[in-house]
């Protein structure tokens, strides 16, 4: 029996509320129907945009002919082009106009294969792009983590009022080279991050309050760095009007999912007499994402009989 080798990416670009500029980007992935989006969740407070896409891996890696990585490479150059990070803001942090991306195996595809994908991709957008991209998990050579990056680049300091992020917001003092690309940042595109890890689910629990000291001290109890959940990583988020939302990276959901989470932010709110509302995730589970992959048509990117 073949093996069914697939290989996820998560992009993450920082923009929602530009529908002309989400169109553009969406129309230069559907120029690779391999590579189908099978999932976008967009978030207009946070002024962000998550897009899931998945194709197959050939049992031999080339990354220079794999159909995800020219999908996602042709986001990445048309969303530098029609979105401006100067002018941007939301209650989301950000490094960039596109601010994250992450490639994940797949059914039988290997972490090796998926890395391997980031590198090149990485390699592409520092060079040819002239934007600097940083690399974690296993297409860093130590595996540098993803929330490294970020504390180093002052990512989770909010730099307007209102506990907004606007504009671009690289710390000028960070010691931090990049991996790929020039050592200054263009202010109108920010940097990338690029990494290949296991699969991560992320799921935010709102609470309905806007005392955003006391959700980030329910966000560190939850979090494995303050103590509460392994493998959890948590951040207070202002969301809209009288909601924080607790939003949470859970980097072994199989061991810690969903419920867990929302059984102690449950329990940390009311000890701070506050009342949690019900968490949802941003994405399909794995499971879910390689069922709807294979019941796209690759001759024309669209679900069969739509």
């Amino acid at each position: 029996m073949l093996k069914l080798r697939l290989a996820c990416c998560k992009v993450y670009i920082s923009e929602s509320r530009n529908r002309a500029a989400l169109e553009s980007i969406e129309r230069a992935a559907k120029l690779f129907p391999e590579a189908p989006i099978i999932n976008k969740f967009e978030d207009e407070s946070y002024n962000r945009v998550g897009y899931t896409l998945v194709s197959k891996l050939a049992p031999k890696p080339c990354s220079d002919v794999c159909a995800l990585r020219k999908a996602v490479l042709a986001m990445v150059k048309t969303a530098f082009e029609a979105i401006n990070l100067e002018m941007h803001c939301g209650n989301h942090p950000r490094l960039g106009v596109v601010d994250h991306i992450c490639f994940h195996p797949l059914a039988d595809a290997s972490l090796n294969q998926t890395a391997g994908i980031a590198k090149s991709l990485a390699a592409d957008i520092g060079s040819n792009l002239q934007v600097p991209t940083f690399l974690y998990g296993a297409a860093h050579e130590e595996e540098r983590t993803l929330d490294s990056i970020r504390r180093e680049l002052g990512y989770f300091k909010p730099n307007s009022s209102g506990n907004q992020w606007a504009g671009g917001m690289i710390s000028e003092s960070s010691l931090l080279k990049p991996d790929a690309g020039p050592a200054q940042a263009p202010q109108a595109k920010g940097v990338v991050v690029i990494g290949s890890t296991r699969w991560v689910d992320n799921y935010n629990v709102p609470i309905f309050s806007s005392n955003i000291a006391a959700v980030r001290r329910i966000a560190k109890r939850v979090s494995g760095r303050g103590g509460g959940l392994p493998s959890v990583q948590a951040m207070a988020l202002a969301y809209g009007e009288n909601v924080t939302e607790v939003a949470c990276n859970l980097l072994e959901p199989s061991r810690i999912g969903g419920d867990q989470v929302q059984l102690k932010v449950e329990q940390h709110a009311e000890e701070e007499g506050m009342i949690a509302g019900k968490g949802y995730y941003t994405d399909f589970s794995q499971e879910k994402i390689i069922q709807r992959y294979l019941e796209f048509d690759p001759q024309c990117g669209q679900k069969k009989n739509d």
